[in-house]
């Protein structure tokens, strides 16, 4: 194989095995459920309730509690939550997909609540059936404007379409489906409908968070705020992303990203698409095109002068510290090393050709480069995990590939600085040292989070492996320092925090992070 990191590649691991609680060593902290595991009904309207299952302190709203800025607060009690898209089995559903949400205690990593969404609940919209992959996306934003984050998840029940799960003061408890979503309509595009993907972010620069939902649609922008009922407060035209190239016949929709990356107050669109000439490519032949889309109040444009390098997945922060964003790539194809992050810094004009690539080679960096094709970066994200006030980056290496070659898993974390991102205090994370199943068979890495999940001002780190049919899987939180994360108290969440159900494979964490 290349060792590309095509998402469609993450869904031939849908059938995986069961998770179990994961015992803890030293620095550990098992999550303990309650006996008599139930999930509690959230009655003929409502969905699955939140139930103790964890670590933390007696629930409730600190005395002054706020979350940090933009971090994802479903039940407002102040302390930050998390929300795991799997794209595993269900009852009733190979391949039917879930969500497991991760309350915060406010106590380190520690977590409080758990909870457990498939569309088996009454109150979400659908019912489980095989490949609909329910939440395999999931973005956390306050949709309609009430004060507690909402979820945002999209699903493939016999056509692409977008669920809203309501936050309250008892957590997510409702949920409808967002009427008359369109799929992407790109000429160049290979079959989109299949791999349709689902990005938040403010658009139109009104203060309201938006959704996209279908590249090249004449309502792809979904304008907030939404109704109780899921309607929008309007839709809006998403330009298709040029041809990269007039040798690229067709290609596969990969990636959306969003942030402000010209620092105008209005959020920008990034896509990732995969356009190899044949699927046993070479590394160097390998053509990722990236594209991205200016938003504006008068909607999207696409700058004549920007040109970003091919790439297989991003994440979007300020690297640098300048105010405006900077776009963080996994570079694929040509020189690029498979274990190098390149940042390309926002500019008042977009993305600019100021650029910085931090690979193994760089003096700090540790670790050797990987010898194999399959040890490439699959997932990236940005938050300030030292306090310095300047994005920090963690990229996960799973081994993405169910017919790769055995090997290690890691996750890297690079620290932004006044300079942009360097080698300096760098740190890389084996999953054989945190416990994951050896040889590449966890798939730790697949996913990686950067929220601050104690309200410290350190950027925790959320780490998943979702595992196999023989692998359990399982979601690590290690708490962020002026040192970067710590392997000191890391909290190792198994998928039977979330459903106990015998011959499911969960797949935790196998889709996106919201937080």
């Amino acid at each position: 194989m290349d060792g590309s990191d095509d998402q469609t590649a993450a869904r031939q691991r849908r059938f995986g095995g069961r998770g179990r609680l994961v015992g803890g060593g030293a620095a550990l902290v098992a999550l303990v459920v309650a006996a008599g595991f139930v999930v509690a009904g959230g009655g003929a309207d409502g969905i699955a309730s939140p139930y103790a299952c964890g670590t933390g302190g007696a629930r409730g709203t600190a005395a002054g509690a706020h979350a940090p800025e933009g971090a994802a607060d479903f039940d407002g009690d102040g302390h930050p939550d998390l929300a795991l898209g799997s794209m595993g089995s269900v009852e009733g559903g190979a391949g039917g997909g879930s969500i497991e949400v991760v309350y915060g205690a406010g106590e380190g990593t520690a977590v409080a609540r758990c909870q457990y969404l498939t569309q088996d609940d009454a109150g979400i919209p659908g019912n489980n059936r095989d490949e609909a992959f329910f939440g395999t996306d999931v973005v956390a934003r306050d949709f309609d404007g009430d004060g507690y984050t909402d979820l945002a998840a999209s699903v493939f029940d016999w056509k692409p379409s977008v669920i809203i799960m309501w936050g309250s003061q008892d957590g997510l408890s409702r949920a409808v489906r967002v009427p008359g979503t369109d799929v992407s309509h790109v000429a160049w595009d290979n079959d989109p409908i299949l791999d349709e993907q689902l990005v938040a972010g403010d658009f139109d620069g009104d203060g309201h968070p938006d959704l996209v939902f279908g590249l090249g649609s004449g309502k792809g922008l979904l304008k907030g705020p939404f109704g109780r009922d899921g309607t929008p407060a309007g839709t809006g035209r998403v330009p298709a992303p040029r041809r990269p190239s007039p040798d690229v016949g067709n290609a596969l929709y990969g990636d959306l990203l969003a942030g402000d990356l010209d620092g105008d107050g209005v959020d920008d669109l990034v896509s990732f698409h995969s356009a190899d000439p044949e699927p046993e490519a070479p590394w160097a032949g390998l053509n990722r095109p990236v594209s991205y889309l200016r938003g504006g109040r008068d909607g999207f444009t696409q700058p004549a002068g920007v040109r970003l390098p091919d790439a297989g997945t991003g994440a979007i922060g300020d690297v640098d510290g300048d105010g405006i964003d900077d776009l963080v790539l996994s570079p694929r194809g040509g020189d690029a090393s498979r274990s190098s992050v390149t940042v390309v810094y926002g500019t008042q004009d977009g993305p600019g050709r100021r650029r910085t690539t931090v690979d193994r080679d760089t003096p700090g960096v540790p670790g050797a480069e990987p010898q194999d094709e399959d040890a490439v970066f699959t997932g990236l994200d940005t938050g300030d995990v030292n306090g310095d006030g300047y994005a920090d980056v963690v990229a996960g290496a799973p081994r993405w590939d169910v017919y790769g070659k055995p090997g290690p898993e890691q996750v890297l974390f690079l620290a932004g600085g006044p300079d942009g991102l360097v080698g300096e205090g760098a740190r890389l994370f084996d999953g054989d040292d945190l416990g994951a199943a050896p040889g590449g068979a966890a798939d730790f890495g697949a996913a990686v989070g950067l929220t601050d999940l104690d309200g410290d001002g350190h950027a925790d780190l959320v780490v998943t492996a979702p595992g196999s049919d023989t692998v359990d899987g399982v979601a690590y939180l290690l708490p962020g320092t002026a040192d970067g994360p710590s392997v000191s108290g890391v909290t190792r969440l198994s998928g039977d925090a979330f459903d106990d159900t015998e011959g499911l494979g969960l797949l935790m964490g196998g889709g996106t992070l919201a937080h």
